[in-house]
């Protein structure tokens, strides 16, 4: 009888452990989009440097609208990347580094990966400025999932606010504390997973103002300890991030919104990509679309040329 027992446990621990293994291997991020975009190229570039590129569309009609905060375009001309914005665009680091921000399609919002993943000492983030800072120069601290503010940081957390909100707090409402960790996820037992917290932090540091909210705990390769945050000014301050020729410089491909709206890629919206003061494509060049939302790829299929286009 007792073997009969003992076989059943380790017949249900073995049945537990492989339900357990299935559901971490099969896990889907809630990150990303099930939008298609339809990409109609224009027939060929030319000499000059205000080619119309690409017209870009939602296809089908389950389409939802994405926020351009959370949006990242380029075209790939012969192999070579172009980032399209409505005016600006991050500039490629050309070495690795603990800090790598990246702007948005709506040339405002940076989306940030930094390097947690050293047991012995922190990673110190300088926001305003998008890069490393030091022991005593710096916004927010991380090693792992520990992070911690610095000592001349005010904030707050808006609990279920999201960066295209319009969101606002009294002077009252921010708090100074360095000496807690924060408490900016939740843990997913069922597939032993980091979850962010829905909601944004305001932070105010040297009389400029932030919003912030955490993205992911894990990076592109899906390793963790690369924790991803969505960043931008709040109430028009100043950023000088945004001002840094080593971080931005002009997008070399425009954005033109169907409705004019910089906020929102509605679903029924259709958007122009030309050039913007530079060529970059040429007669007999190929050129690609790559679409990025909230850091997942999202699936270009290629539509037909109208043949009033042109």
């Amino acid at each position: 009888m007792w073997k009969r027992i003992v076989i059943g446990l380790t017949l249900a621990l073995v049945l537990v452990a492989a339900v357990w293994s299935a559901l971490v291997v099969s896990y889907q991020s809630d990150l990303g989009t099930s939008n298609t975009v339809e990409a109609v190229f224009e027939p060929t570039g030319t000499n000059g440097s205000e080619d119309r590129l690409a017209t870009l569309s939602f296809a089908g009609d389950t389409a939802e609208d994405l926020s351009w905060a959370s949006l990242q375009l380029s075209v790939e001309v012969e192999g070579t990347s172009y980032g399209c914005s409505f005016g600006s665009q991050s500039t490629a680091s050309q070495t690795p580094t603990l800090i790598a921000p990246k702007l948005a399609a709506d040339g405002l919002t940076f989306t940030t990966e930094i390097d947690a993943t050293s047991e012995d000492s922190f990673t110190h983030f300088a926001l305003p400025e998008q890069g490393l800072g030091n022991e005593t120069n710096y916004t927010m601290r991380f090693s792992k999932t520990d992070v911690f503010f610095s000592d001349d940081v005010r904030w707050t957390f808006v609990s279920g606010a999201n960066m295209d909100d319009d969101v606002s707090v009294n002077d009252s409402e921010l708090i100074s504390d360095s000496e807690n960790r924060l408490e900016w996820y939740d843990y997913d037992l069922t597939v032993h997973r980091v979850d962010p917290k829905s909601g944004v932090y305001v932070i105010e540091q040297d009389n400029m103002l932030f919003k912030v909210q955490f993205l992911t705990y894990y990076n592109a390769q899906d390793e963790s300890r690369y924790p991803t945050l969505m960043i931008s000014a709040l109430n028009d301050s100043a950023f000088p991030a945004l001002n840094n020729p080593l971080l931005v410089s002009p997008s070399p491909c425009l954005i033109l919104a169907g409705d004019e709206d910089t906020q929102t890629w509605n679903a029924s919206e259709t958007i122009l990509l030309r050039e913007h003061d530079q060529n970059i494509w040429a007669p007999g060049q190929s050129v690609s679309v790559i679409a990025t939302f909230e850091g997942v790829e999202i699936r270009i299929v290629e539509g037909e040329q109208a043949a009033t286009s042109g």
